[in-house]
């Protein structure tokens, strides 16, 4: 039979994994408290179009302005084409705006509550982490 004998020099290396085990765990359960404890604000978060797209910088650059310019003046021949006129020709030719101005300002204005109201949908929607 073998017989154990008290190695104090095993002892100690054994006590010094454990207790660096020990502190891995404690820092580990302390980085998810932190986590936990702080999650993620909606309106924190960054935002880069440029991780959604494969285009240039300045390529992007020119559509957004496109858009910008076309999307809001496209949207307000369509409102008021559909709602004020009620999708009539004849009611929107008697519409005596040509105006370039006065169709974009309409369209930005239906883009604009559509985007709030997206926003405030995915606001309240939105799961914290």
């Amino acid at each position: 039979m073998l017989k154990s004998t008290y190695d104090p020099y095993l002892d100690t290396v054994r006590r010094s994994l454990k207790d660096k085990q020990y502190k891995i765990l404690i820092e580990q359960q302390k980085k998810r408290e932190k986590c936990a404890e702080a999650p993620k604000s909606f309106f924190s978060q960054k935002i880069n179009l440029y991780d959604y797209t494969n285009l240039s910088e300045s390529v992007l650059n020119t559509i957004l302005l496109s858009t910008f310019v076309l999307l809001p003046y496209i949207t307000g021949i369509l409102f008021i084409f559909l709602v004020i006129a009620k999708a009539n020709f004849e009611t929107f030719a008697d519409i005596k705006v040509d105006k370039y101005f006065i169709y974009w300002s309409v369209g930005y204005e239906v883009l604009a509550f559509i985007s709030i109201v997206a926003i405030i949908k995915s606001a309240i929607t939105f799961k914290r982490r």
